[in-house]
């Protein structure tokens, strides 16, 4: 689904703008899409996880028709792993601060709204043994550049 694509490239684009990442193409990336992605089972991390949560659907505004979507409210899940327990919880929390927010262009979109629904929380260990940190968040954004 295009949104769904849009909403994942753009909480890409915030990570790598703050330095925190870079989607996975190979060593030295640590950004990856959804949960079935193949973590690396060697290295040290910390590798996040951007995992779609479905959101609380489309919203209207009064002058546009009733099946015209002015704003999407998507959600996700956002984990980080890590050999190292504190280095998985400290990019969590750099990842909550970043993904705060209100009123701002993201990618060329405009975004009403970014809010962690909680503090980074001890989501136990991955199949291979590596600790996991997680929250999740809720967003309210216009579709697309070309709707912003």
């Amino acid at each position: 689904m295009a949104t769904e694509s849009t909403f994942v490239a753009d909480l890409i684009f915030i990570f790598e703008a703050a330095g925190l990442g870079l989607i996975y193409t190979g060593a030295g990336r640590n950004i990856f899409k959804g949960s079935k992605a193949v973590i690396p089972s060697t290295g040290t991390g910390p590798w996040v996880s951007i995992i779609l949560t479905g959101g609380d659907g489309d919203e209207g505004t009064h002058n546009l028709s009733p099946t015209t979507i002015a704003y999407e409210r998507p959600s996700a899940q956002i984990v980080c792993r890590a050999e190292a327990y504190e280095d998985a919880e400290d990019l969590a929390h750099a990842l909550y601060l970043v993904l705060s927010f209100v009123n701002t262009f993201v990618n060329g979109t405009w975004w009403r709204i970014c809010t962690p629904k909680q503090e980074p929380f001890d989501l136990g260990t991955d199949s291979v043994g590596k600790p996991r940190v997680a929250f999740n968040i809720d967003c309210v954004k216009r579709l697309s550049p070309a709707t912003s």
